[in-house]
């Protein structure tokens, strides 16, 4: 049986949506939604469609025990009491889980929806292949849903590289499935024996971003085989049109994350060409977002201090850095 890992902050409408489509499709599995702290009525939203819909369900918080296994389609609500951020959120549900032995898991965004046969595919695909360790579906846009969002990438040198995006799934020159060294954590199929020692899959420096980029360069420091299933699908609620509205905290934080993780994945002599490679595309970025030449350059010089010192990215950063402005 799988358990399926979902994360909620503030975001009811779009967990009881995803639920929704869960409850709809094929498999043996059962969720364990995460509540990271939200400060709404989520807890009493999601509560009361899960009773609504009649699934089975346990209300535990971080620090409880589970008298019994989770059973089939069962539904656990799993309080963390405060904002761990995406990582750590998903890891407190995977140590939680830990005792009862779930023969797979998955994390998936609470803004999908997937298909009817999404859960069985994986699970088919990864009993014929067990040579890879992790797999992702193929993800679409969900306002267009024929318009790949992600296929799994490729990581190599620092960067990484979505197969497909924004093309048309007519164009997949595959069939069932493709090889890939990068996977997001929208959609992550994995075994226990990826689990860490500590029982979490992501590291933890990081409060929100990179947790899948992290977890690729140490999959393939490690020769692990993973695999977009084609087969498999979900849909995204990301907008399939390209915006630049997003505030400039949130590129300082991803290029934070990046650079700290750069750092502390190659040596010195990579991180400091790659630092040198990635500088124009950063200053780039936050001009189209805003920002003046000159600021932008010296942006990107206090982030690259920054990264220097830095041993991970906190809650504190992360807030601070959202108040930041061209």
């Amino acid at each position: 049986m799988t358990g399926i890992i979902i994360l909620n902050w503030n975001g009811a409408a779009d967990t009881i949506e995803c639920l929704k489509s869960l409850y709809n499709a094929e498999g043996d599995f059962f969720t364990i939604v995460v509540d990271n702290g939200s400060t709404d009525n989520s807890i009493d939203r999601i509560l009361h469609y899960i009773k609504e819909a009649g699934i089975k369900h346990r209300i535990k918080q971080k620090g409880d025990k589970m008298e019994t296994q989770p059973i089939l389609h069962e539904c656990i609500l799993f309080k963390t009491l405060s904002n761990l951020g995406f990582a750590k959120g998903n890891n407190e549900a995977l140590r939680f889980l830990l005792p009862y032995k779930a023969e797979s898991y998955i994390l998936l965004n609470n803004d999908t929806l997937v298909e009817n046969e999404f859960l069985t595919e994986l699970q088919r695909f990864s009993a014929e292949h067990p040579q890879y360790a992790a797999l992702t579906p193929l993800i679409c846009y969900e306002d267009k849903r024929n318009l790949v969002w992600n296929c799994g990438g490729k990581q190599k040198a620092g960067f990484r590289k979505y197969y497909y995006a924004r093309e048309d799934i007519s164009e997949i020159k595959e069939t069932e499935h493709i090889d890939i060294t990068f996977v997001t954590g929208c959609a992550l199929f994995f075994h226990p024996d990826m689990l860490l020692e500590d029982g979490g899959i992501f590291t933890e420096k990081f409060f929100f971003g990179e947790e899948d980029f992290n977890f690729c360069i140490n999959a393939n420091k490690k020769k692990k085989k993973m695999a977009c299933v084609l087969t498999s699908k979900i849909y995204h609620k990301v907008s399939s049109s390209t915006t630049n509205n997003d505030p400039i905290g949130k590129t300082y934080i991803y290029y934070l994350n990046r650079y700290i993780d750069i750092k502390d994945n190659y040596n010195y002599i990579f991180y400091t060409l790659w630092k040198l490679i990635n500088f124009p595309n950063v200053v780039r970025i936050l001009k189209r977002k805003g920002m003046k030449t000159a600021d932008a350059v010296r942006w990107t010089f206090k982030l690259q201090k920054e990264a220097n010192r830095k041993e991970g990215v906190s809650y504190d950063d992360f807030v601070q850095a959202l108040k930041l402005r061209p």
